[in-house]
């Protein structure tokens, strides 16, 4: 027999990919023109998380590091990331997302959610209400972990 907790894996399952593979088309459609999907995913990665080193924003997309640098070597001539030397350690690569950058990632958020918006007006008003709290429900358990616990009604960027 199964649980509640198991049914509710098994439509998380179904649902969460679904959904991810939409928001992922409407993010990228609105790249700028000649970029990468991979290059877009370094700027959404050093947006949400700031600076971090060459590594780990290869890892993160998962590229070789020679790949990597070329890539970022692109986006520093578009004026979309700013590379300098680490501190302490001058070996060290550490990128930073531009002001320009960020107006990219921002405007592809804004067009996403008024894609979801327009999608969600199926959805009657409650039904958007239970939606928005599963959504703050898996927030919980995925990204903030199922040892911290929010605030009621508070959901974390």
């Amino acid at each position: 027999m199964q649980t509640l907790a198991q049914d509710c894996a098994a439509v998380m399952l179904e649902a969460v990919p679904a959904a991810m593979r939409v928001i992922r088309q409407h993010m990228r459609s609105r790249r700028l023109p000649g970029m990468s999907v991979t290059q877009f995913r370094v700027l959404g990665f050093l947006d949400h998380y700031g600076p971090a080193t060459l590594t780990s924003a290869a890892e993160h997309v998962g590229t070789a590091l020679p790949s990597m640098s070329r890539m970022i070597q692109l986006l520093v001539e578009g004026q979309l990331i700013h590379r300098h030397t680490g501190s302490p350690d001058r070996r060290t690569v550490c990128l930073e997302i531009t002001t320009k950058g960020r107006r990219v990632v921002d405007a592809a958020r804004k067009a996403t959610v008024e894609q979801l918006t327009s999608q969600l007006g199926s959805l009657n008003a409650d039904e958007v209400g239970r939606l928005k709290e599963a959504m703050g429900l898996l927030l919980r358990v995925f990204v903030v972990g199922s040892s911290q616990h929010l605030p009621q009604g508070e959901v974390p960027r």
